[in-house]
């Protein structure tokens, strides 16, 4: 509203919302047949996540363009995307269609990031959780990363990286597949 005004005010006058509109504009200004939006509804209020998401959407469509978005939120996952990669620790550890993904992920690292997704009129004391933390960057070497976090992990996890399981259009890393 108002874009007189709007072009005099300072970036710390707009609220989160419209800064993250501005960046989606500027990112848009060279007519991208790609658009890599990293993060692009952290820390907005639900209402302005889904007008955000909407806008990308209908930009595609518009534009013939394609999105890449980097993102930890699963909603905003199943909400926009068609196809989805998990990665863990800088590797892709599953790739498919978002919604296999989503219904039945494979990789444990998936489906602890499935499992902490809170679920509409499911009661809990607490949300499940992924235990541990992750490698430092130094630690990390030709071998599962997640395994110190894994719960099915044995011998081979610390041995060597898993290799990239493809059948049909789904792809995952890991020893148990």
């Amino acid at each position: 509203s108002e874009p007189a005004r709007r072009l005099r005010q300072y970036p710390h006058e707009f609220s989160g919302g419209m800064r993250q509109r501005v960046v989606i504009a500027l990112a848009l200004c060279g007519s991208p047949r790609l658009l890599i939006a990293d993060e692009p509804t952290t820390a907005l209020d639900a209402w302005t996540q889904v007008q955000i998401i909407a806008l990308l959407k209908r930009l595609c469509r518009e534009r013939g363009m394609a999105v890449m978005l980097i993102t930890h939120d699963m909603g905003v996952v199943s909400a926009v995307a068609d196809r989805t990669a998990v990665m863990y620790a800088g590797r892709v550890v599953e790739c498919g269609a978002t919604k296999e993904i989503i219904e039945s992920p494979r990789h444990p690292y998936t489906r602890g990031l499935m499992a902490a997704v809170p679920k509409i009129g499911m009661r809990t004391e607490r949300l499940a959780q992924i235990d541990g933390a992750m490698l430092a960057p130094s630690a990390r070497g030709d071998f599962c990363g997640f395994h110190p976090r894994c719960s099915f992990a044995f011998a081979a996890c610390s041995a060597k990286a898993p290799p990239i399981v493809t059948a049909g259009e789904r792809s995952v890393a890991c020893w148990l597949e």
